[in-house]
């Protein structure tokens, strides 16, 4: 009797695994993807103090496409101010680009409209419009080197920013910055080293979201955002000579949620639980974004 209890187990078990076997096999579908039709994918980001404007001009593939988006080359490139034709753009082989140089800064004036416009043989025309947002200026910066912990215990030099939101408009700002690190050699004292070192900025501050700060929750009040960030050196601050400078960028609206989209789409690589992040694109009639911002500097 148990012989034949252990058969009946062993025969129900292979009809299972023949049943899941058949049942997966029944679920493989064959699915025809479309002709994928590649589409101009341009890139182009200009700051007030920018000399050089520089725009890439790529190029769209399909999912299952093993060639690369390279760039697109025999394309015409035109920058628009207030419906007239500014600039047009050049190729440049050191840069794999379109560019122009200006010979001085760029500095557009807040209100004006410029229109990136992109053409291309064999590719639909794409265009993009950016209005110049007015600069913000930073009030103060409060630099404590390792004056916060993060949630481990580790030490995070902190900076208070504190700024003035201009009121009745939606602003968004960026900031990040760089320190400047002066030591001397322990070995030897007649000798100093110093280097910059680029910071981008963490906060637990509830407006600011993926890199970048909205005031819809403070319009038009001073503001003082707390942002932190892992040391640039270790041990005894005292030892070091620490300076640096803030960047505080007044962006346009897509601006901003292109960089959201972006840092979204940074930490979501190596995930494999994750749901694919697609890049914010304010580009008509193909992919890739336009932006501009202008920048305040402050010292520390």
């Amino acid at each position: 009797m148990q012989k034949i209890k252990f058969g009946l187990i062993a025969i129900a078990i292979i009809i299972g695994f023949t049943s899941c076997e058949d049942m997966f096999r029944g679920a493989v579908l064959e699915v025809e993807l479309p002709e994928h039709k590649s589409q101009l994918a341009p890139y182009a980001f200009f700051k007030d103090t920018d000399s050089i404007l520089t725009v890439m001009v790529g190029k769209s593939v399909g999912i299952l496409d093993t060639i690369n988006p390279d760039i697109v080359l025999g394309a015409t490139v035109e920058l628009y101010k207030n419906g007239a034709l500014e600039y047009t753009f050049a190729y440049s082989n050191n840069v794999r680009g379109y560019q122009i140089d200006l010979g001085q800064s760029f500095s557009p004036t807040p209100g004006d409209e410029y229109e990136l416009k992109i053409s291309a043989p064999d590719f639909e025309p794409t265009s993009a419009v950016q209005i110049i947002p007015s600069p913000v200026l930073i009030d103060s910066v409060a630099y404590d080197s390792q004056g916060g912990v993060d949630q481990f215990g580790n030490p995070m030099d902190v900076y208070n920013l504190t700024f003035t939101d201009p009121a009745g408009t939606s602003n968004f700002y960026e900031i990040n910055g760089y320190v400047h690190i002066k030591y001397q050699d322990p070995w030897d004292t007649t000798f100093s080293n110093e280097y910059d070192y680029p910071i981008d900025f963490e906060s637990s501050d509830p407006n600011f979201e993926n890199g970048t700060l909205s005031d819809a929750n403070f319009d038009g009040q001073e503001y003082t955002i707390r942002l932190e960030t892992y040391p640039v050196i270790w041990g005894d601050p005292s030892n070091y000579e620490i300076s640096g400078a803030i960047y505080f960028r007044s962006t346009t609206p897509e601006y901003a949620t292109y960089i959201s989209s972006l840092n979204n789409y940074w930490d979501t690589q190596g995930n494999p639980f994750s749901e694919p992040v697609l890049l914010y694109s304010n580009m008509s009639g193909g992919l890739g974004t336009f932006g501009i911002f202008v920048t305040d500097t402050k010292a520390f």
